[in-house]
Parts: structure tokens; sequence; C-alpha cells
């Protein structure tokens, strides 16, 4: 059984996996570097539950979530699982099938800082939209809980375009003053011209780390613009990387982009929040040439999924 939130023990409060996962990565916080354990949300239940996807440096396509390691106790509010047909099904069936089912309907460019808690540790009770059951239907306890609907975490936004269900992607969703079916946000990067705020995406072909001033990420595709191609290229500047409390993190995931061309491997970039400018190159021999170039201002605007 799959589960898109669970019970910390050491928090002692129900998380999402992109909170896990920010708790892990955030160097100023109470529980950075630290693997937490995950239970059931039934508290007459509390089996124990393994996280997926949440502690790997290299995040795939697939959702992050939480899947059953012990069995459940009889009469859990989790205990069976049904199909999207309503059918119920075998937990140990289909293991890796895991859809986002409760998709947020806001995603938050410019989210308030977080705040810590009595202990130290930060994590934003309102800022998460996370899936209530297993798999991709509720539990068999009956209604789906309440959440909020803004997120933070482009990386559910992701995962809700790649592995949430179809009916959920026809639901509004808002991104700063821009409201519009949740699948209608995402767009080609090489088809950024079409409509502004979005959020664009493709396959990633080039890294160039550069001295004092960031890190470059350019599209495999280009740009047709007056019968002339030009790359699309992605900012990270330093000063954001340098801010931000998931630093180590965000390098850690460059060096994976890294082994990752060198491996010939086929790694799909995301971003939000920045449009791509045309921009004239001039090289040391005087020559000029133009790019399309968007400058992130964080490093939370940009998600990497590898295969």
């Amino acid at each position: 059984m799959k589960f898109g939130r669970a019970y910390c023990e050491q928090l002692e409060k129900n998380l999402s996996p992109y909170q896990a996962r920010e708790l892990y990565t955030d160097e100023d916080g109470d529980h950075y570097d630290e693997v937490l354990t995950f239970l059931c949300e039934d508290k007459n239940c509390r089996s124990a539950l393994t996280p997926v996807g949440i502690y790997m440096t290299r995040k795939s396509k697939r959702a992050l979530h939480f899947r059953t390691k012990d069995e459940h106790k009889n009469g859990c509010n989790f205990l069976e699982l049904v199909d999207t047909d309503g059918k119920p099904r075998k937990p140990s069936l289909n293991e890796d099938d895991y859809k986002v089912s409760a998709f947020p309907s806001e995603f938050n460019l410019t989210p308030p800082k977080r705040k810590s808690n009595g202990g130290g540790s930060i994590v934003d009770s309102d800022d998460d939209a996370g899936s209530t059951g297993g798999g991709t239907a509720g539990s068999s306890g009956g209604a789906r809980r309440k959440t909020s609907s803004k997120t933070r975490y482009l990386d559910l936004v992701v995962d809700c375009f790649l592995s949430g269900d179809d009916e959920s992607k026809k639901g509004l969703f808002t991104i700063g003053a821009k409201t519009k079916p949740f699948q209608r946000f995402f767009k080609k990067v090489e088809y950024f011209g079409d409509e502004a705020g979005l959020i664009y995406y493709g396959i990633i072909d080039r890294l160039e780390f550069y001295p004092g001033i960031g890190i470059g990420i350019r599209f495999n595709k280009r740009v047709e613009v007056a019968d002339s191609y030009h790359r699309i290229w992605v900012n990270v500047p330093l000063a954001k990387i340098d801010q931000s409390r998931r630093k180590k993190a965000f390098m850690a995931e460059i060096t994976e982009l890294k082994k990752a061309f060198d491996q010939k491997e086929e790694v799909l970039a995301f971003f939000v929040g920045a449009y791509p400018i045309k921009t004239a190159i001039t090289l040391k021999e005087g020559d000029t040439f133009d790019i399309y170039q968007a400058e992130l201002s964080s490093i939370d605007h940009l998600s990497l999924t590898f295969p």
C-alpha cells in the first residue's frame, strides 16, 4: 500500500513526503540529514512505513510517497486498498503504480519565510496538499480529509503532472495571477513564446558552471524565431544558491546531473517564475549570437527528474 502522507514519530505529526524531504535537506533545521521514522496515520495502527524517493539525491519520475513496510493492524482505516474503478485489490499488487490523487490548487511563487515551531523544526502546516490514502483512491475509512490547496513545492506539482491521475489534471490551478486547468500550465520549453507565466520543461543537454556568477543549464531543443533557431538556457544565480537553506542538497543534485550527462542519460528540467529573454552573446573574436535565457529567483523554482 502506498500513501501521500505519514505520521512522523520524531515530530509527532503528519507529514507529506515533500515536507519530509525539506526537513532532510534544510541545513538550518534540527532534522538536517536525519532519516526520520514514519508510521501509519491511524493512531490505532501506527505500522511502519518506508519513504520512497524522499532521501535520494536523484529524484526520479516516480512521485515521492510512503509505502507499507509492516502489516497494518486489523481495523486500520487504511487497510483496504481500492482501484480507481472501486474494486478492492491486494496491497501486494502494483507496488510501483503510485499516483498523486490530491492535487494542490495553487503554487506559491513567493512563500513566507519558514518559522520554527517549539522544537526548532520547520514544517508548514498549511503548505501542502498531500494524498491522504493509499494508491489512486481514498482508504476504506471513508471520505478524504481536507488539506491545504497551496504548495511551495515545485516537485509536488511536477509529480502531479508526471504521475497524477488524468481527472485531477482537469482541475483549476493558479500560479501568480494566472488560473487555468492544471494540465495547461505545462509547456515544452521550445514553445515558451506561446504564453508567459507557465511551467516550462524539456530535456537538458548541457551544464555550465560560471565562477562567481552561477549555473547555466541548456535545453536540447532550440526555439525558432523569425526563421532562425536559438538555444534556450535557464540560469541559477550564485547569490540565490548561497541564500538557500538547501544549498548542499541542490549542489549534490547538480553533481548528479553532471554524472547523468557523462552517462548520456536524459534528464528533464522544469522551471517556473522566469521567462526566457533574448540575449546577445559576444565572443572573444567579437562575433555575436543570440540565445534565450531565463534567470531563476529561487532554486526552489527548478525541478530535475532523472530516469
